[in-house]
């Protein structure tokens, strides 16, 4: 995320400093908060349905969809069903807010098509880029959406119901596997899933009472698909853990890491180091390989680069080198207070408040009832074990 961030803010600033300098700026800042549609000679604007769904597509982008509220262009029954109604929303935005977004990246709706009493819109997210670095991220993604109609007014809608209706569905304990027709289902890996499930409940949330559903897509485009794009580059991923669901590209059904983010207690305090370290100390650990690699990557970066200070991994703030450093940075917490409290420790952890490096430290050094300067020594003794 730091790293797209960083493209971006660097891109801006190469456009901004393409300018003239008598723009006026107050001009300047009306349109770029009234973001207007680009459109494909394939949009046929006399079709009255056609017009209106790109009319709710422009409002929609217009009324700050980066942000979570009632938004008046979205269907009533998903704004119901969810907090995060709209499924492409994290990936789109990453971290950044849709004036940044729209900054750099113009929309422009290729097609908008009848799908049996729907409308379905496809808009391409690009940059002017034509070299390194920024061409790298000239597409930003392809969103593509539902409109239906609602009380003779049309609405947005997700992809996800329509892709997956003739999918099948198998339930083992307490998740339901949801998967294309031609996938071949693995019981022993399901039933695996489960005993850990159960035993990562038993251990840190014997609370826990929430089924949830297991989405098997082919391949990162498949599951692209799920949360509303043709093409996504932002927020491509193999897994994702959301509101009563796993979406996963694996072929897998035994996915710690992601089993990890619906198993844990919800704790608006637990910030996104001590989230993924969570993830990765207690879930991708089940594969020791892939768990050590990552380990002696930030073990090494940390003893040769100049951005890898302690602060700078439990801010998330390191210079990209081709991983998050968030999940091996937070798993070291998870490693440092496992070690000398066990499960009681790492309980007190996932409660805590760990939004910040300040935080992290004090959390961890009132758990180990240790000074400051004992929990940084402690923390980067055992990250050189990791070397």
């Amino acid at each position: 995320m730091i790293r797209l961030l960083l493209i971006l803010v660097l891109f801006s600033c190469k456009r901004e400093n393409s300018k003239e300098e008598n723009v006026n700026n107050e001009i300047f800042q009306e349109i770029e908060n009234n973001i207007n549609l680009q459109l494909s000679s394939r949009v046929d604007t006399t079709n009255s349905n056609v017009k209106e769904v790109l009319g709710l597509y422009e409002k929609y982008i217009n009324s700050q969809p980066d942000s979570i509220y009632d938004n008046p262009y979205w269907n009533s029954e998903e704004k119901a069903r969810f907090k995060d109604f709209d499924f492409s929303r994290i990936s789109i935005y990453n971290g950044i807010n849709s004036s940044q977004l729209f900054r750099i990246y113009t929309p422009f709706v290729l097609s908008i098509e009848p799908i049996n009493e729907k409308y379905q819109i496809r808009v391409l997210y690009s940059n002017s880029a034509t070299e390194p670095p920024y061409v790298g991220s000239k597409v930003w993604c392809i969103h593509k959406l539902n409109a239906i109609r609602e009380k003779g007014t049309w609405r947005l809608e997700n992809l996800l119901a329509d892709k997956t209706r003739n999918w099948m569905k198998k339930q083992v304990g307490f998740v339901e596997y949801i998967f294309p027709r031609e996938y071949q289902f693995n019981t022993e890996r399901a039933n695996k899933a489960v005993i850990f499930c159960k035993e990562m409940v038993s251990r840190f949330n014997p609370e826990f009472n929430e089924p949830f559903r297991f989405y098997l897509a082919n391949g990162i485009d498949d599951m692209g698909e799920l949360e509303n794009f043709d093409y996504i580059f932002s927020g491509v991923t193999t897994g994702k853990a959301r509101e009563g669901m796993i979406l996963s590209s694996k072929g897998d059904e035994f996915y710690p890491h992601e089993f990890i983010h619906k198993l844990l207690p919800v704790n608006e305090d637990r910030g996104h180091v001590i989230e993924e370290g969570l993830a990765t100390f207690l879930g991708t650990k089940e594969d020791s390989n892939e768990y050590l690699t990552m380990m002696r990557k930030l073990a090494n970066d940390y003893k040769n680069g100049e951005s890898y200070s302690l602060e700078n991994i439990l801010n998330n703030t390191t210079q990209w080198n081709g991983y998050q450093s968030a999940y091996p940075g937070g798993a070291l917490i998870c490693e440092v207070i496992h070690e000398t409290s066990g499960d009681k420790g790492i309980n007190q952890l996932i409660r805590g408040n760990t939004k910040t490096y300040s935080e992290i430290i004090s959390l961890t050094g009132s758990i180990l009832q240790l000074k400051k300067t004992d929990v940084i020594q402690l923390i980067e003794k055992k990250l050189k074990e990791f070397e």
